[in-house]
């Protein structure tokens, strides 16, 4: 029987963006409710990163992207990039990253992009790259 970590990849890294925005696990009741009509302080996953309605879901799927929407109502994109886009993040600039829904390849660095930096998604293919194309305008 494996871990928890094991099991989800990231884990650690996850829990540290969850703690720090202060979110639960979307219940029950909320399952399959879209980010933009449930309530602050959850999170759940999604195959529509991205999108300002995503709903979101209690369990992760393969290629299934974390999201948070922290006390505030900002909502975040959670995911990995290479460190060439994590120090694109960190200095606020803005351009084209490559978010991926768990640490694979290059892609080592946990990100939690808010999606009110977000200009554009590109609809991501996980046979082809396994990344969402994600426009960032600056901080």
């Amino acid at each position: 029987m494996g871990t928890a970590a094991q099991e989800m990849p990231g884990l650690p890294e996850r829990e540290e963006l969850r703690r720090a925005h202060k979110v639960r696990l979307v219940t029950e009741e909320e399952d399959g409710t879209g980010v933009d009509r449930l309530p602050d302080g959850v999170y759940g996953f999604t195959y529509s990163a991205g999108t300002h309605d995503a709903p979101l879901f209690q369990k992760s799927g393969y290629h299934a992207f974390e999201i948070h929407k922290d006390p505030g109502g900002e909502v975040w994109l959670i995911g990995w990039v290479s460190e060439g886009d994590a120090r694109m993040i960190r200095e606020s600039e803005g351009g084209t990253v490559h978010l991926r829904p768990a640490p694979q390849d290059s892609a080592t660095i946990s990100a939690a992009l808010p999606m009110s930096r977000v200009a554009r998604v590109k609809e991501h293919s996980a046979h082809v790259t396994g990344a969402l194309e994600v426009w960032l305008g600056p901080a």
